[in-house]
């Protein structure tokens, strides 16, 4: 059997695997330069007692990340000390932003991706609507990183997103916004957003990003949606213990809001929601979610 075949099955095998199972999915990156690991995970912004404090939840999310060895991980909540207390634990990331953050940020694996720093600065730069027009929620503006696989010119975005959980018009002018400058992006290289959305699968929103529905703009225009696919959802369609926020209790029946979506022309191999990170104490009040993608050629 031809290596690559033998890989590509034993991927697909995995994606039927428990979704509690905590080990990265075992895939050769030399064999395929294409494969991506990418996880999103929101770290909690406030400040709580142990078992939740900070100082113990960042050793479990360590672990966690120095087990899994996601490629790119999309963080939601980054306070700046946050971010220097895990690339101080995690030698071989790097983040963007590197400082002044506190809201998303985006960290990768320096031996598998570059960062095209003059492409992602130009995309962040960007300013599309004063706050006062976005009603009572706040500006959610998604932060984008334009990364290149190492040894390749094979490049992809990362959006990176964090949506206002009060208000409803908030989040839809947030993802007009992520589809619009997702549309006028400097290359047409494959998209990737990760976030906590605020927002369940049958939200507007969400069918807005799936593709399955238009939202009027406020000056009473139609936003049209791109096509991307729930990374989860494609592969789970049947799954009951699907919750993301769990609020430090550990339930798994909870609200799904954190995702992974993969853009037109990306293959999703396996998707999981990591819901036994929580074993001797929890990484937050959300469980990181992930996703094994395969770019195209």
């Amino acid at each position: 059997m031809h290596p690559t075949h033998a890989l590509l099955i034993a991927v697909t095998l995995l994606a039927g695997a428990p979704l509690t199972q905590c080990g990265a999915p075992t895939r050769s990156q030399e064999a395929d330069p294409r494969l991506i690991d990418v996880m999103s995970a929101n770290l909690r912004w406030n400040a709580d007692p142990p078992p939740n404090n900070w100082e113990l939840r960042r050793r479990r999310i360590v672990g966690l990340l120095q087990q899994e060895k996601p490629d790119v991980i999309g963080l939601q909540e980054s306070r700046d000390t946050y971010v220097k207390d895990l690339l101080g634990s995690l030698p071989g990331y790097a983040a963007y932003p590197s400082a002044g953050d506190h809201q998303n940020t985006i960290l990768y694996r320096v031996d598998r991706l570059v960062l095209d720093r003059a492409t992602s600065d130009e995309e962040n730069a960007r300013v599309d609507a004063p706050e006062e027009s976005w009603g009572e929620g706040s500006v959610r503006v998604p932060r984008c990183a334009r990364l290149v696989v190492v040894g390749t010119k094979r490049g992809f975005y990362v959006y990176n997103n964090h949506l206002d959980h009060r208000s409803l018009p908030s989040r839809e002018w947030s993802v007009e916004i992520l589809i619009d400058r997702i549309r006028s992006r400097k290359l047409d290289d494959p998209v990737v957003l990760t976030g906590d959305f605020n927002a369940p699968p049958e939200e507007g929103t969400m069918a807005f990003l799936r593709g399955e529905t238009t939202l009027e703009r406020g000056d009473g225009t139609l936003a049209k949606p791109l096509s991307f696919v729930d990374t989860f959802r494609l592969l789970h369609p049947d799954e009951k213990a699907l919750g993301t926020f769990h609020g430090f209790l550990g339930t798994r029946v909870g609200r799904r809001i954190d995702y992974v979506f993969a853009g037109p022309r990306i293959r999703v191999l396996t998707a999981r929601i990591l819901q036994d990170s929580g074993r001797g104490g929890h990484l937050s009040d959300h469980y990181p979610v992930t996703a094994t993608l395969r770019l195209p050629d």
